[in-house]
């Protein structure tokens, strides 16, 4: 995707539009870093544009790095946030759930736990790369970049030799929403969109009958006879809970099936 900020004729302009997009847009900071890495950096590092900027070596490094991994493709996936590529930057099968994710309007949650599901892990036991599970309908504590491009501030990425770590925590209903309000000490502007829930619009119903399908889908694929065996050795709770759940959701669905 060529826009203007790669074209930028001096390291001053390229400076002063990442530092104007810093409190508005990830992916314009994210190609200013990246093109400044190529044509002005001569040896120097996200630290040292960070200090030009106004943010940390983190946050540079994870724009530039959201930025050379996506910024080409990041429009064939027109209802996706920032934090959605964010999210899917270190995974092989990133195409695969963005495209999913697009297709559904899921959130970033919604995304992580269809992969999850993808690969046959049990939803119910943390993530091995997430600090703090996102269960559904269970308020938890959790780490996540801020979801929307207005944000200036998001969690920090480790291990790239920075020694800087932000650590935004907030307590949230992964199902809810897809966008968590930050927490980031010394930074705190908290955009209004981002802590409230009251405006958000409830999915349509073209949304759901897509979601629904999807799941549908995808958990039909993964009920091998193997797995349906298992079935006889859940204790009886279980059992009775999910052959009640299925029993509702066919009752509610023989209008369409007929």
């Amino acid at each position: 995707m060529s826009t203007a900020h790669a074209s930028a004729s001096s390291e001053q302009e390229l400076i002063s539009i990442a530092q104007e997009a810093v409190s508005q847009c990830n992916w314009t900071v994210g190609e200013c870093a990246a093109q400044w890495t190529v044509k002005f950096a001569k040896g120097r590092t996200d630290a040292d544009f960070a200090n030009l900027v106004h943010l940390s070596p983190d946050q540079v490094f994870q724009r530039r790095r959201v930025w050379e991994t996506f910024g080409d493709v990041r429009g064939q996936y027109p209802h996706l946030k920032w934090s959605h590529f964010y999210s899917a930057v270190a995974w092989d099968d990133a195409a695969e759930c963005l495209q999913w994710a697009d297709e559904i309007q899921a959130t970033v949650a919604e995304m992580k736990a269809w992969r999850r599901a993808q690969r046959g892990e049990d939803l119910s036991l943390p993530a091995d790369d997430e600090p703090y599970m996102l269960l559904a309908g269970e308020p938890v504590a959790v780490r996540m970049p801020i979801d929307g491009e207005e944000a200036p501030f998001d969690g920090a990425v480790p291990g790239n030799g920075s020694g800087m770590q932000a650590d935004p925590t907030a307590s949230s209903f992964a199902r809810e929403t897809g966008d968590y309000a930050p927490f980031n000490a010394g930074a705190m502007t908290v955009p209004d969109k981002a802590s409230s829930h009251d405006e958000r619009v409830p999915p349509s119903a073209e949304q759901i009958f897509k979601r629904l399908t999807s799941t549908c889908e995808k958990f039909s694929a993964l009920l091998s006879d193997e797995v349906i065996s298992e079935f006889q050795y859940l204790d009886g709770k279980s059992q009775l809970r999910l052959v009640k759940a299925f029993e509702t959701l066919m009752e509610k669905m023989q209008p369409i099936a007929g």
